[in-house]
This record gives C-alpha cells, structure tokens and sequence, in this order.
C-alpha cells in the first residue's frame, strides 16, 4: 500500500517538475494583451520649486518626534502644498526647550522616502537662505524628525496624498499626537 503511494507521489512529482520546467509542452501560451499601451515615464524629474515668503501668520500644526528631548515640532498648514512631481512642501519649525527656533523650507517624495531641505529661515530677519546642498537624501533613523513627518504626511502605503487638505488631515490624525 505504502509502495503505491510512494509511486504515485513520484509520479506526480516527475509530471510537475516536467510541466514548470517546460510550459510550452504543457500547452501554456502566454498572453500577450495589446489593448493595454503604457506610456513610458522615463525617469523622475522635480519640478520647478519656488521657495514660499517667509511665514508671516503662520498656522503651526504640531506632530510629534519620540526623541528623548523636549523639542517641539510643526508645519505650517499654510504653506503646505502638493507638486504636480509628487512632492509634498512644507515649512517646517523645531523649537528649542529654551525657546530657541529652527525653521526650514522643506520636501518629501513619499514612494521614494527622500527628503530635501530647499531653504533655511533667519528667524530675527524673517528671510529665507537658500540650501547649498539641496540633494534628495534617503530617509533614515538618523532623521527622526523627517521620517516620522514623512510617516505622518504620505498614506499608509506610501504615496503622495491627492492635495494639501488630505495632508493636513493625515498630519492631524497621526496615530501619535
């Protein structure tokens, strides 16, 4: 009994292993659809960024970074905005226990979880300086702050939120404010 089992088995196994090995004997014919035409996209290229007036009247919207100090941090709901490159802008502001601020212009690419600080502000002359070396980097853990934005900013999946009011909601509603 356990002989033809055995047999069987091996049989069956000879038969799956020829068939994976070779589907054209198999009578496989792959689909080659020619309805579906996609347009190449070529690779990714940032659009033009022009760097916002320095806030004015800002409307902080605070999020939170679990960094073992007291900083507080917060975007500017005002100058939150979604490119037609897929980038989410932002200003960002880092405020000190002492008070002291640290404010930036700043963008995340949500499928590629990059960052990019455009510009730096002079907090007493209310100007921006602009970034020498504004580059993409790879979000990382040695960037809390700009990866717990990015987790705070992008879906759940990590693509780019349809317009700014869709950030702002899924800024506000982060699971650890």
């Amino acid at each position: 009994m356990h002989l033809k089992l055995f047999v069987t088995a091996l049989a069956c196994g000879l038969l799956a292993q020829t068939t994976l090995a070779n589907p054209s004997k198999a009578g496989y014919k792959p689909i080659n659809n020619q309805q579906y035409a996609f347009e190449d996209l070529g690779p990714w290229k940032e659009g033009d960024v022009t760097v916002p007036s320095y806030p004015d009247k800002p409307d902080w919207v605070g999020f939170f970074v679990p960094l073992k100090t007291n900083y507080q941090f917060f975007v500017d709901s005002k100058t939150l905005s979604i490119g037609q490159d897929g980038v989410v802008r932002f200003v960002l502001r880092v405020v000190s226990p002492s008070g002291a601020e640290n404010v930036s212009y700043e963008g995340i690419r949500c499928q590629s979880k990059e960052s990019r600080s455009y510009a730096f502000g002079d907090t007493l002359g209310k100007k921006w300086y602009e970034s020498t070396r504004a580059i993409w980097k790879r979000l990382s853990g040695d960037d809390t702050t700009r990866e717990r934005l990015a987790e705070d900013l992008c879906t759940d999946d990590w693509h780019v939120p349809t317009d700014a009011p869709q950030a702002l909601m899924l800024l506000k509603k982060s699971p650890w404010r």
